[in-house]
């Protein structure tokens, strides 16, 4: 029972209670609804009951209002739909009946905080006011709606027209003028003769509550994590005293957050009009670009929503605002690539601003290249395209080529690209004529170094290096393709020729996820004709060893850049194909005249190797004779034998 927390009711007008008491509509209530656009039959119903009852001088009586005071502030627990539609209703007829200077004061009594933004509406609608004379006259000759006058003023912010509270305000305004707008005495009548009232009830001792306001009327609403964070966070900037410094209300986080934040995430809205998981998926990702601690990085890269507004401090907050601000200022349609990022670059996705929005989960090297692509934005006031590919070319070839799955080698991807990030203006010279402190990626650094130290002495070097690392088949590692050409850090002339012709084989050859057969086959023309050696297992089915002829593309280059007996035959079948092509080094190859008749079969039989569909073969011990085996194995049975095809 809660008798005994109840003041007695007390009939009031909507005047008489701001008059006196500050009101305050909590973020727990749920959006202004009476102004949607498919409630009008309710608001046609609630403003001809206004409009009849001041009409005829009649009083009205609505429906109960409950508060609780929060703070030297009334908070509505019932009734907040129609506190805000007297609230506008008053200002409309405040400013029609030139009271809105006087009354400024009361008026700034009620105010939101469901979202900063319905807060600084309601603000600047009593600071500014409307010139309803002035509406009414253009109304004649254009049927203006009041809402169009509102927002074409220089106070408002466009980003308050995605405000579902601002938005339905809007419309309710519209209503309000169109049944008020010939009303001459209405003002009077309101606020003097008292026609208009509700029974107030105050509760005493409690606080507002989502668990007190659903038990009361079942109307509350479930805040999102967003929101609930948002609003902890506002109030820890307060109390910490981050903004303290800075005087301009329209530069802090809770405006901002409302406005031009909203803008640069609404392109990105889900299905319901909601920014708020993107928003705080975005705000968990820059926070952990800032940590260090192992255990916070793990957990709120798993899970972004528990982010908690205690984690930041002046630092890592002047930062959130920062790189907020940054991305606002841009157009992020310009900000695209024009080389690959293979799987960290979807195709609807043109940059990593738009990987930590739009994709359910970014894995850690998604996020070091968002970090990485924020660093250049951040110090880089004049955006110079080169420097900025440059740069983005040298982070996506380590991120690629180095192991960043789990917080510890995230975080040492990231302190990485900090140190970098001091010469990401031209990181080419920078790479050439520095020392990297970091051990994170060394190898992979080693090469970046290399590159750069070619690359800055020449276009054609630049452009033949660019060319190859972006080919399927490299992925940002050349190594093997240096190995090709006889580069080394002693080299004095860079064959930029050669390195073309080999990219050229790449793409035509090497593109793909698998290689061809026929490539198989010109690869045991090579050398001793053994470069299946690289792996081998036994297959019980022939008791005999079993071989791989390339499983796949991948494989290929794994075993080209760390197998150094493998690279041989690979390097010299690449020059080869720098002179004639597939077919001819296969048809022009003279078989050794101790060739095993198998081997000398599958090199001039074309289609032979098509049975193997994972490209495994069995040899004999004393290599008379070969097995095709269709899959990866068979099992150990007549059966299984019989399914590998022989070859003699």
């Amino acid at each position: 029972m809660m008798s005994n927390n109840i003041e007695t009711s007390q009939k009031l007008t909507f005047w008489q209670l701001i008059q006196n008491t500050k009101i305050e509509i909590p973020i727990i209530q749920r959006d202004y609804a009476q102004g949607r656009q498919e409630k009008k039959s309710i608001r046609e119903k609630i403003l001809n009951s206004f409009v009849n009852s001041i009409k005829d001088n009649e009083p009205l009586e609505l429906d109960f209002i409950y508060g609780s005071k929060e703070n030297n502030s009334m908070q509505p627990l019932d009734g907040q739909q129609r506190l805000t539609t007297l609230f506008l209703l008053h200002w409309y007829l405040a400013c029609k009946g030139d009271k809105l200077n006087e009354f400024k004061d009361v008026f700034h009594n009620f105010t939101y905080e469901t979202r900063t933004s319905s807060r600084e509406f309601c603000l600047e609608l009593v600071s500014k006011g409307i010139d309803i004379e002035n509406l009414l006259e253009s109304d004649e000759q254009q049927n203006n709606e009041l809402s169009k006058t509102i927002i074409n003023e220089s106070w408002f912010f466009l980003s308050w027209k995605k405000d579902p509270t601002i938005k339905a305000m809007l419309i309710m305004l519209d209503a309000i003028h169109q049944k008020f707008k010939t009303s001459d005495n209405a003002w009077k009548i309101l606020t003097e003769n008292s026609v208009i009232k509700f029974n107030y009830i105050e509760l005493d001792n409690f606080g507002l509550s989502d668990d007190l306001y659903i038990k009361m009327n079942a109307r509350g609403k479930s805040l999102t994590d967003f929101e609930n964070f948002k609003a902890i966070f506002e109030r820890t900037i307060s109390e910490q005293k981050w903004e303290e410094d800075n005087n301009n209300p329209i530069e802090k986080f809770s405006h901002k957050a409302d406005t031009k934040w909203t803008d640069l995430l609404w392109a990105y809205r889900d299905k319901d009009n909601l920014i708020d998981n993107g928003f705080l998926k975005l705000i968990s990702t820059i926070f952990i670009t800032q940590q260090d601690n192992k255990e916070k990085v793990q957990q709120i890269f798993n899970h972004p929503n528990e982010i908690l507004p205690e984690d930041f401090n002046q630092t890592t907050f002047n930062y959130l605002k920062q790189v907020l601000d940054t991305y606002s200022s841009i157009n992020l349609k310009n900000l695209k690539y024009e080389f690959p990022f293979w799987q960290y670059l979807e195709k609807d996705i043109s940059n990593f601003f738009q990987v930590i929005i739009k994709q359910a989960k970014p894995t850690y090297p998604q996020i070091v290249l968002f970090y990485a692509q924020t660093e250049f934005l951040l110090k880089n006031n004049n955006f110079e395209n080169t420097a900025f590919t440059d740069w983005m070319r040298v982070v996506r070839n380590i991120s690629y080529n180095s192991t960043i799955d789990s917080a510890e080698t995230f975080i040492g991807a990231i302190s990485l690209i900090k140190e970098l990030s001091n010469g990401l203006d031209n990181i080419y010279s920078y790479l050439a004529g520095n020392t990297i402190v970091s051990r994170f990626a060394s190898e992979q650094i080693k090469e970046e170094i290399e590159k750069a130290k070619n690359i800055i002495k020449s276009n054609d070097n630049k452009n033949a290096i660019h060319n190859i690392e972006d080919t399927n088949f490299c992925r940002g590692r050349i190594s093997f393709s240096l190995y090709c050409i006889d580069y080394t850090d002693e080299t004095t002339v860079f064959n930029y020729s050669l390195l073309n012709k080999i990219t050229n084989i790449f793409k035509e050859h090497l593109n793909d996820d698998d290689i061809s057969n026929d490539f198989r086959r010109a690869l045991l023309t090579i050398k001793d004709n053994k470069f299946y050696l690289y792996w081998s297992s036994w297959l019980y089915a022939v008791d005999s060893p079993k071989y791989r002829l390339i499983e796949d593309t991948w494989e290929l280059e794994m075993y080209a850049n760390d197998d150094e007996s493998f690279r041989e035959y690979l390097k010299e079948l690449i020059l080869k194909l720098t002179i004639n092509d597939l077919f001819s080094i296969i048809n022009n190859y003279s078989i050794p005249e101790d060739m095993p008749n198998w081997k000398k079969r599958i090199i001039k039989e074309n289609g032979l190797l098509d049975y193997s569909h994972k490209h495994y073969i069995a040899i004999s011990e004393d290599e008379s004779k070969c097995w095709l085996i269709p899959g990866t194995k068979v099992a150990n049975t007549k059966e299984g034998k019989n399914k590998c095809k022989p070859v003699k």
